[in-house]
């Protein structure tokens, strides 16, 4: 059985490597984010070695565990945030590729596209 020592040095990994990943969000890191993943995997698949320590009442591994509830719910929010501006961009563009068309006109004229924009300019 693992001592509570070890448990709050695995905690503070833990903590650091989220900082890392919080970092990595805000500057868009794809590469990165994919290896800080499966670091993060190997760090939570040895939690259940610490099971059995009394943790209740060991006020500095609550405050640990508190911290890193507090940075993974930021990183998924950085992480949805990413993701929304990619769903936009993709949308924005999509829209853009399908009134793509070079087609004759009413009056018999080939009709060239509007110039493509990736700022909805309608409102």
């Amino acid at each position: 059985m693992k001592s509570i020592y070890e448990f709050v040095i695995h905690l503070k990994s833990i903590i650091k490597l989220l900082q890392e990943e919080k970092q990595t969000l805000i500057h868009s890191d794809g590469h990165k984010i994919e290896e800080i993943i499966k670091r993060k995997n190997k760090l939570i698949d040895k939690l259940p070695e610490f099971k059995g320590i009394d943790i209740e009442n060991n006020q500095k591994v609550m405050n640990l565990i508190e911290e890193i509830s507090s940075l993974q719910e930021v990183n998924l929010l950085l992480t949805k945030q990413a993701l929304a501006f990619q769903n936009t961009l993709l949308e924005s563009i999509a829209i853009n590729v399908k009134s793509m068309s070079n087609t004759y006109s009413a009056k018999g004229n080939y009709d060239t596209n509007s110039p493509i924009s990736l700022v909805n300019q309608s409102v």
